[in-house]
């Protein structure tokens, strides 16, 4: 019996500093001195997105380091959007999203998603959408390519092949000439940092997320980065991490490749 009082007791004492700690500590979870805290304490300006989208779906600018080994060097600026959850009291959080890509926008996907979504999801999270960097609305990166260079997928031919790869080349130092300076910071772990960055500026101590094709792999990066702020993950339709992003490729091109000679 004392030992059964003394478990209670231990647990009531632990439950209780456990309460104080958690009121103590900031709730973006930034550690003191940390130099992304400057990040979490930006004040966002919500907006509606567009009159073409859903009155609901508000937008925002939030900003994140360029370079995140020197966070308080160049920044730019992160477009992300949401729609609030249906119910205040039943609120667990923000559920953020991405559609795929590499590359692809997300900013509109709360208002896509929405109606495919069950209701008590709805009612307990902010969907919050994002354009990732260097794509749409977040310090988009314009290489100046044609219809033609932006086409990855060409048929190649034994007699060819050495000119395609010449070709190739021009294209990626015709990038490199136009965004050398941004291009080295476009991963998917700055991604994950930019989702990160945005957690703490909305005064969230985690995140949940749902993403499919490449945002299995986002999904699967964040996670890795930063478990303690992981909530409920859903990754729909894995990409193979082993295979990102020659692996893709590679298999992608076996495919054309039936498709060129048919």
């Amino acid at each position: 019996m004392a030992l059964r009082g003394a478990r209670t007791i231990s647990a009531l004492t632990v439950g209780a500093v456990t309460t104080v700690m958690a009121a103590l500590t900031p709730v973006t979870a930034f550690a003191a001195g940390d130099p992304l805290q400057q990040y979490a304490q930006q004040k966002l300006r919500w907006e509606r997105c567009d009159t073409g989208q859903p009155a609901a779906l508000e937008c925002a600018k939030v900003k994140v380091p360029l370079d995140y080994r020197a966070p308080g060097g160049r920044k730019i600026d992160l477009a992300i959007s949401r729609i609030k959850a249906g119910s205040t009291k039943e609120r667990r959080g923000v559920l953020l999203m991405n559609p795929g890509g590499p590359g692809v926008q997300g900013l509109t996907m709360p208002a896509e998603m929405e109606p495919l979504l069950s209701a008590e999801v709805r009612e307990r999270f902010d969907l919050i959408g994002f354009d990732p960097r260097g794509v749409g609305q977040s310090a988009p990166i314009g290489c100046g390519l044609t219809d033609e260079e932006q086409a990855f997928q060409h048929p190649y031919t034994a007699g060819t092949f050495a000119k395609d790869v010449a070709w190739a080349r021009t294209v990626a130092d015709k990038c490199w000439a136009k965004a050398g300076d941004v291009l080295p910071h476009i991963t998917t772990r700055n991604t994950a940092r930019d989702m990160d960055v945005v957690r703490a500026a909305l005064g969230e101590r985690k995140i949940s997320y749902f993403g499919y094709s490449y945002g299995t792999y986002l999904g699967s990066v964040y996670t890795q980065m930063f478990p303690q702020r992981s909530d409920r993950f859903v990754l729909d339709s894995a990409l193979d991490p082993t295979l990102a992003w020659r692996g893709m490729f590679r298999g992608w091109s076996a495919g054309a490749e039936l498709a060129f000679t048919r």
